[in-house]
């Protein structure tokens, strides 16, 4: 009946006494029942700590449980409690279903129901409400003191609506979690078991009005009600003021429950108050007992003494900070003799340190648990089910299929799935009908066995879920048949058996955390399932529907795990994780980006929607505010459990590389302890204890420093697991990699001529790519790789289709007309729309055709092929040239165009290269090999042309690369637009000087050409920016091209393959080469460097040439 309390400081042995007492009374009185409540996670360890205080080492007549299970034990006696329980992903299950029912009327909330973890926040507000006796009339009265000019008003309306579907729903079916606690207080005054017991409650730091209300019926109906409260001696525990106090929380909760007892006129015994000078815990250990006296405390003093308990580190970043722990850990082992269970670890934030503390304790052999539970998302076997279900739902698109394969448990492997991905991207296949018809296209230079062996995949892959997709097909259908479906499904495809053999498979490699996921992912799955057909099993749904339902389910479940054993070094956050007789305590994160970090909030509710329920006297959780005040409560706690030694860690960056600072905690320690000093990790972390991982490390780490100048202690290191069979593989493969150098790379010239034939093609493009580099060469000409193909329309194919397009309209004139001049704008927009429709068809209209994009596309390329035509008649018209032939084949490939211009014994040559990019002429790249092009062209319609006319000299005028584009024209003068664009689309290359060539290539001799890339002067000769040289210069240039690519024919058939890219500035051959992660190309590596070019003027590329051909 009684209401007592245990006061004192963190340390002072509150639980030990409580404990004690309950265990003696128990022995004393045996006929009696004892409950001891606790917070859900810390059952387990205070049944254990109960255990092995008894001397019987048995608690017979003590029952150690939650509210929740508190809960159930009661209902088995009494009865009550008949609904079932709604779990969190029940509750977001039910939800997510009404957010459907009720999408339209959500005026705010409505466009965000689809986001992922949208519903998670509705149903904490919704649990939040219920916990706080928050009803409709309570949310009511806040709209109407918001008003409908606010936000918050549309938000509380789409709430309440949310709140009454999910209230509605449940009547008489199931109650939540929150409402469990009201239906135990109506049944605790019925239980003959309760009324015989002392109920005892230990590691709370408060209570919500709901729990409140039970421990109210707690009081009436059982002989003792015990609490333990962490409080301060210079503390008045029965006057609470405000939250913004370190006891805030403490202080609540013993005014809260004396208000209770009050009310209920419950007597309150005199409180037990351990408050010694020291506390028990630091009895030994000034240090820490100053620390607990005076942390967060107002006037605190300082401890002027010099102090080994309390110590500061700072590390470079978090992972500096795991790694400088994990090195404390093996330290405090060494030489103070810890067990691991000694020793703690907790963080401000587990997102940030979980992962790299995992890391750094498996490279130092330190066996851990991580205190926190796992989502369940990425689980292959919970991506496996997600995936199959988009496969459906999106009828087979790529990304589907190929999720769904590549979970590892759809029974291909690897290479089987990267074959099929290859003809799936390759041919555009997407939609369950292609996947059902046999595949009857082939990729080029695809064999028909190939083809075999992709339909072969196919139907295996289609009979394997055919059943299932019959069933989610179907246009009705309720949620008990999609969930029966997949069930079979599992079934069928031997999931569970599978399963057993993954989870052995991770016992077997050590990963004991990812062993344990796979032990219990099954179950979870099947328990979400049976919650969605006791839940919505007659409701109708469709398949996207099904989907998000799924994700609202699978979003709160979580992979519990436990401790699997006795010694290991416990690792969690600052208010889930529970550390029982721990000598050692390491925290780290104690930055400011974590401490105090973001404690406003940022979820449904904001913090100034929060000050107006508490404007209206209606209680929340805690604040921003009060959070600071609630996380420095839960710091001094934490801080204070270590009995020996205290170590404070935080960084100089952010895991992000950004510079951040300590802490308040940092300023705090430093204040309360003036000589106190900061070990900087970064220069002790080299002295760092070898284990085997950590050693292995730091061998290759000083290899790569100083190479051939390792010393004595290196060469003792590899000794040492040179000798050690488990390392033996391992110190090979560094080795190997270690001393890699540039191979010789070559072929003999008799493999190189088997492989490539001695007389192979010797296309231009193939020339250049040996210039380019002669290992890329190689692998594409040589091995015969190739890029994956891929269904789609890529900047190449628009080049092809405009160079189709335009040779068809090109043969079009020559067939109607024979002169583009003498075309009228109607017949020459007539003609490119038909011949970007005949290209279009020739190259395979259905990619163009596949979208939007791609449809776009053929309207772009008309409106490019319209200003392309007309941009070429106004050149011809410029000059005397005449379009003589088009894709004039010859040994080396194929000219696009070729014009020439007869003035009396000689004809003049113009040779015309269609671009689609920005290509213009280059000598450097001439010079080097790079662009052979134009030059080689000229050679071969020179000497077609001489076959053609011998009476006649031929003479070359000029070679050009014609860019065909939609230029943009920047706010031209009115009626120069036109001059504007010709002058955009003006040919770039080089002019031989030949004679009259000038003035045959453009009669207008005065200013800028809009026709050449050339410039007059006022005096009319041409300036320096013109691109044309002497017939001399011209002729040896084309005769260099020529040259060049016999010495490249040559070097091919000696059997160069050597990895030579080139530099260019800051371009280089490797910046959009295919190869570039497969070659082993790397500067740092001996061997290896970058061909330099550096630009070069047409006078000392002609000088070298000169040079070249007298040597």
């Amino acid at each position: 009946m009684p209401l007592k309390f245990v006061f004192g400081p963190s340390g002072s042995g509150k639980s030990s006494y409580l404990y004690q007492h309950v265990i003696q009374e128990s022995m004393k009185y045996p006929e009696r029942n004892y409950i001891v409540l606790v917070p859900e996670q810390f059952t387990m360890q205070t049944q254990k700590d109960l255990v092995m205080m008894h001397e019987r080492k048995g608690i017979m007549n003590i029952d150690v449980l939650s509210f929740a299970r508190l809960a159930y034990r009661v209902f088995e006696e009494t009865g009550g409690g008949g609904l079932p329980v709604l779990d969190d992903e029940g509750k977001n299950l039910i939800l997510r279903k009404i957010a459907g029912d009720y999408e339209s009327e959500l005026k705010m909330l409505g466009g965000h129901m689809k986001k992922q973890g949208y519903i998670s926040e509705v149903k904490s507000v919704i649990s939040e409400f219920t916990q706080y006796d928050i009803g409709e009339d309570e949310i009511e009265r806040v709209m109407e003191s918001a008003g409908e000019s606010s936000r918050l008003y549309y938000k509380l309306a789409d709430i309440r609506l949310l709140y009454r579907g999910f209230t509605d729903y449940l009547r008489e079916k199931y109650i939540t979690k929150e409402e469990l606690l009201d239906v135990l207080s109506r049944e605790v005054e019925k239980s003959e078991r309760l009324k015989n017991s002392t109920v005892v409650l230990d590691g709370f730091t408060g209570f919500t009005p709901v729990q409140d209300r039970l421990l109210g019926e707690l009081m009436r109906h059982c002989r003792e009600v015990i609490v333990t409260v962490t409080m301060d001696r210079r503390e008045n525990p029965y006057v609470y003021e405000h939250p913004y106090q370190l006891f805030a929380l403490s202080k609540q909760m013993v005014t809260s429950l004396l208000q209770i007892a009050k009310q209920n006129k419950i007597p309150v015994e005199e409180s037990v108050e351990l408050y010694d000078h020291v506390p028990w815990r630091f009895k030994e250990q000034e240090a820490l007992a100053f620390l607990e006296k005076h942390l967060f405390r107002y006037g605190a003093g300082a401890y002027e003494k010099e102090q080994e308990q309390v110590k500061l580190h700072l590390a470079k970043n978090p992972r500096e900070e795991a790694y400088a722990v994990a090195e404390q850990v093996r330290r405090m082992m060494r030489e103070d003799g810890y067990q691991l269970r000694d020793i703690g670890v907790i963080v401000s934030d587990m997102d940030v340190y979980a992962d790299r503390l995992k890391q750094a304790f498996i490279k130092y052999d330190i066996p851990f648990f991580m205190d926190h539970k796992r989502s369940i998302l990425l689980n292959s076997f919970v991506e496996y089910i997600r995936s199959v279900l988009h496969m459906a739902e999106q009828s087979f698109s790529y990304e589907s299929v190929f999720r769904f394969l590549r979970t590892n448990l759809a029974g291909f492997t690897y290479e089987e799935i990267d074959e099929l991905e290859n003809y799936v991207i390759g041919l555009g296949i997407k939609g369950y009908k292609h996947w059902q018809e046999k595949w009857t296209r082939k990729l080029k230079g695809m064999a028909q066995e190939d083809l075999d062996k992709m339909n072969h995949y196919r139907r295996q892959l289609v009979e394997k879920v055919d059943g299932l997709i019959y069933v989610l097909r179907q246009r009705r259908k309720t949620v008990a048949d999609i969930t029966r479906a997949i069930y079979e499904f599992m079934v069928q495809e031997n999931l569970q058996v599978r399963l057993a053999e993954q989870e052995e498979l991770f016992k077997a490699k050590g990963e004991l955390a990812l062993a344990r996921e796979y032990a219990q992912i099954y179950r979870i799955v099947i328990e979400l399932f049976d919650k969605f057909v006791e839940l919505l099993g007659d409701e109708e749904v469709s398949l996207s529907e099904y989907c998000k339902l799924l994700d609202a389910g699978l979003e709160e479940a979580r992979v519990g795990v436990i401790p699997p054993e006795v010694d290991q070094v416990v690792i969690g956050d600052m208010q889930r994780t529970r550390l029982k007789d721990i000598k050692a305590l390491l925290f780290a994160g104690a930055n400011d980006v974590y401490l105090p970090g973001a404690l406003l909030r940022t979820g449904l509710l904001s913090e100034l929607d929060r000050e107006k329920f508490a404007r209206e006297k209606l209680t929340l959780s805690a604040g921003g505010k009060e959070k600071a005040y609630v996380q420095k409560f839960y710091l001094y706690l934490n801080l204070t459990k270590p009995s020996e030694k205290l170590d404070i860690y935080y960084s100089k960056v952010s895991a992000d590389g950004k510079s951040v600072r300590p802490s308040y905690l940092i300023q705090e320690l430093q204040k309360l302890f003036p000589k106190l000093k900061v070990r900087d990790e970064e220069r002790y972390l080299k002295e760092q204890e070898l284990t085997e991982n950590i050693g292995f490390d730091r061998m290759i780490r000083e290899f790569v420093q100083k190479r051939h100048e390792t010393d004595g202690a290196w060469c003792e290191l590899y000794s040492w697991y040179k000798k050690n069979p488990k390392w033996q593989e391992k110190v090979e493969r560094f080795l190997e990699a270690g001393y890699y150098r540039k191979p010789l790379d070559a072929l003999t010239e008799e493999a190189a001529k088997r492989l490539y034939g001695e007389e192979f093609e010797t296309s231009i493009t193939r020339m250049e790519r040996f210039a380019v580099c002669a290992f890329s060469h190689f692998l594409t000409y040589g091995l015969g790789l190739r890029e994956r193909e891929e269904y789609d329309f890529q900047a190449a194919d628009l080049g092809n289709v405009c160079h189709r397009a335009l040779e068809r309209f090109s043969y079009k004139v020559e067939r109607e007309t024979g002169d583009w001049l003498k075309l009228t704008e109607e017949q020459r927009n007539q003609y490119v729309e038909e011949s970007v429709e005949e290209a279009i068809a020739d190259y395979g209209n259905s990619i163009l055709y596949s979208s939007s994009r791609n449809a776009y596309l053929i309207v772009r390329m008309k409106r490019m092929l319209e200003k392309t035509v007309w941009a070429l008649t106004k050149q011809l018209a410029a000059g005397d040239f005449k379009p003589s032939a088009y894709e004039m084949r010859f040994a080396n490939g194929k000219i696009d165009r070729v014009d020439t211009c007869e003035d009396g014994d000689c004809i003049y040559v113009k040779v015309i290269d269609y671009k689609t990019g920005s290509k213009s002429f280059d000598v450097t790249a001439l010079y080097h090999g790079l662009q052979l092009q134009l030059m080689v062209y000229m050679d071969a319609a020179l000497q077609l042309e001489q076959k053609k006319h011998p009476e006649k000299e031929i003479l070359p005028a000029g070679v050009f690369y014609y860019r065909i584009q939609d230029p943009l024209i920047d706010r031209p003068k009115e009626g120069e637009e036109r001059e504007s664009i010709l002058k955009e689309l003006k040919p770039d290359g080089m002019i031989s000087l030949e004679k009259e060539v000038l003035e045959h290539l453009d009669h207008c001799m005065v200013g800028e050409s809009s026709v050449i890339p050339v410039k007059y002067n006022k005096n009319g000769s041409l300036s320096k920016s013109s691109k044309a040289a002497s017939a001399q210069d011209f002729y040896l240039m084309m005769k260099y091209a020529v040259n060049k690519v016999e010495e490249i024919r040559q070097k091919i058939l000696s059997g160069d393959v050597k990895v030579n890219p080139y530099r260019r500035g800051t371009e280089t051959s490797c910046d959009y080469c295919s190869y570039r992660q497969i070659c082993g190309f790397d500067t740092k590596m001996e061997g290896y460097r970058y061909r330099e070019i550096d630009a070069m003027s047409v006078d000392k590329v002609i000088q070298a040439i000169k040079g070249e051909r007298q040597s």
